[in-house]
């Protein structure tokens, strides 16, 4: 049986001995994923859409959390976007599933140490076929730099997975490099690369501008509630809130 989250004494990570081994357990390469970590939930609303489901008895800033809320993270990689949400949600459970990746000893440590409860989910789960997972059971699933590295064959499993996971107030928080044209696309698909070590004989990636991507949202099932662009340095970044669109609207 799918538990509800357990309650909580603190709502926050105020303990001094807790910012210690959070912080003692960075390591250069930690401290640049969890900087890009932070800012890809700040940037896709995580906090701002989720926190108001979390139920407290008693003031939010001192009380005790009732239930908290339920997030997957698709393409959780080393840990740190799900070490990041744990800690802006009291009473969370985060389920990460990547298939390709795997927590780093530092990031396994602290969510071991100090997450409400985090963890990944069992081997042979992938965002098409979400093991454990129970219908209806999320409140929120997230895609950062995903989409893009899925297979285009998949596409129509994972995003019925989401439908079937998602709660009917769910949402999906998506991250996506933005393309307007093959110039742009060969830039994106180069610097994409680089960062994550692949070479050029792996698999393609798919890349899209916000006009596809939201047609790409709309044919699956979903409506973009909120969207934006951002473009630190010489990529542009679309971030996208979706949410269900009803049965009886869909059909």
């Amino acid at each position: 049986m799918f538990e509800q989250p357990s309650v909580q004494e603190t709502p926050k990570r105020r303990n001094l001995k807790e910012t210690v081994i959070r912080e003692a357990s960075i390591g250069p390469v930690d401290t640049a994923l969890q900087k890009r970590a932070q800012w890809m939930v700040k940037s896709a609303g995580v906090q701002e859409f989720l926190a108001p489901k979390i139920a407290y008895r008693g003031e939010p800033r001192f009380g005790q959390v009732e239930h908290g809320v339920s997030v997957l993270c698709v393409g959780a990689g080393k840990g740190h976007e799900m070490d990041e949400i744990d800690a802006m949600l009291p009473g969370s459970k985060i389920f990460g599933v990547d298939p390709h990746d795997a927590q780093t000893r530092p990031v396994k440590k602290r969510l071991e140490t100090l997450a409400h409860d985090a963890r990944y989910l069992p081997e042979g789960s992938s965002a098409e076929h979400l093991v454990d997972i129970p219908d209806a059971s999320m409140d929120a699933a997230t895609f950062f730099f995903v989409f893009h590295h899925i297979d285009e064959s998949r596409h129509d499993q994972v995003m019925n997975e989401m439908k079937r996971v998602l709660k009917p107030d769910g949402r999906i928080f998506i991250a996506e490099d933005l393309v307007d044209s093959e110039e742009e696309r060969q830039l994106v698909e180069k610097i994409d690369r680089r960062v994550n070590f692949e070479t050029s004989s792996e698999a393609p990636h798919h890349y899209k501008n916000i006009e596809e991507w939201t047609n790409f949202f709309a044919a699956h099932g979903f409506e973009v509630e909120r969207t934006h662009e951002e473009k630190p340095e010489k990529v542009r970044h679309g971030f996208f809130v979706l949410k269900k669109v009803p049965e009886t609207e869909a059909k």
